[in-house]
């Protein structure tokens, strides 16, 4: 009896078995992987490693906001009219924050830039009628509030032989030559004399040339009266001083409406374009009036306190030789006998 149970229990498990191998067997057909892992045996012999499946993660639904566009090109200055805008709807992040939302907003108005086609139409683009339209220069853009510009003329030595750049700060030395001239006529000493003479031939009376107008002195030789008149113009008398300081440079070069010719040596810059005060501006203006001899100076970069008034001893004839102490030469029966120098030209 308990052989014949004993038989029964094998004759089952013998069956799950070749169960389960046949049912591995069409399962591995199919998929390529067994449904079981066997001691020792990988689940997928030869076989590649399965892919995990990844669940894509969901895109959020933009945020949309109405919006002002424009239908075609339009440069700067355009009048907007309706048949030049349409109203939409656009994602939030991709519009500005002072993206016109109706047409009634700019309809009317003038754009301040050019927008291309199916570009928002922004608050801040435009202007209503009669104002001015586009963004100005880039020189008054460098200025700050309170600054003006104003063009100097310079050369190579009044531009510290051409170093000046955009963006250095210097100060000027101007030269002045004093003469005396007639209260009345406004005109440089000496007057020249006219006296009145006649005319025997035709009998009358006009006024002829006499020379320039002198002095009379007592010659201590002679004992006589003589008139003395001068030998030559009369020299001016010279003083230079530092005055305008602090000065940005915004610009150095030729006009900037000139247009230089192709393959050619570009000339040398004759213009400075300088920001001042105001107050400056006319000081500049008056030497550039007067004809006044000018130089720049360069301050140095890490110099950040400038004084607003001129710091310098104006120098004269008279501080040249007492500063450095230069006497006056005694009269003597002798001289040196030398080639006089010439003045160093200026470009």
């Amino acid at each position: 009896m308990v052989r014949k149970f004993l038989q029964g229990v094998l004759f089952m498990l013998l069956l799950v078995m070749l169960v389960a191998i046949g049912y591995g067997a069409w399962v591995y057909r199919q998929t390529g992987t067994l449904p079981f892992v066997l001691p020792g045996v990988s689940a997928t012999p030869g076989g590649p490693t399965p892919t995990p499946t990844i669940t894509p993660t969901p895109t959020p639904t933009p945020v949309m906001r109405p919006a002002v566009i424009v239908t075609s090109n339009l440069p700067a200055g355009t009048l907007l009219t309706e048949d030049l805008l349409e109203e939409t709807q656009r994602p939030s992040k991709t519009l500005p924050d002072d993206a016109a939302t109706s047409i009634s907003q700019v309809v009317g108005q003038l754009l301040r830039t050019p927008l291309q086609a199916g570009e928002a139409v922004r608050l801040s683009n435009v202007v209503p009628r009669g104002h001015v339209v586009g963004k100005g220069s880039t020189l008054a853009s460098m200025l700050q509030p309170g600054e003006v510009a104003i063009a100097y003329p310079i050369n190579r030595l009044s531009s510290v032989g051409y170093a000046l750049r955009a963006g250095d700060v210097v100060d000027m030395v101007v030269t002045f030559l004093f003469v005396d001239v007639d209260v009345n006529f406004q005109s440089q000493l000496s007057n020249h004399v006219l006296v009145l003479s006649y005319d025997w031939e035709t009998r009358t009376y006009a006024f002829r040339p006499a020379g320039t107008l002198g002095r009379a002195e007592e010659d201590n030789n002679l004992a006589v009266p003589v008139y003395v008149v001068p030998a030559e113009g009369q020299r001016p008398r010279m003083v230079a001083q530092l005055t305008v300081q602090n000065a940005r440079v915004l610009y150095v070069g030729r006009s900037l409406a000139e247009t230089p010719a192709p393959n050619t040596t570009p000339p040398p810059p004759d213009v400075v374009v300088l920001a001042v005060s105001p107050q400056d501006a006319v000081v500049l203006n008056f030497f550039m009036a007067r004809q006044a001899e000018t130089s720049f100076v360069l301050r140095s970069a890490r110099d950040a306190n400038a004084s607003p008034e001129p710091t310098t001893v104006p120098v004269t004839l008279d501080y040249i030789q007492e500063h450095f102490g230069i006497p006056l030469p005694p009269q003597k029966p002798y001289q040196l006998n030398v080639t006089p120098p010439t003045a160093t030209p200026r470009p």
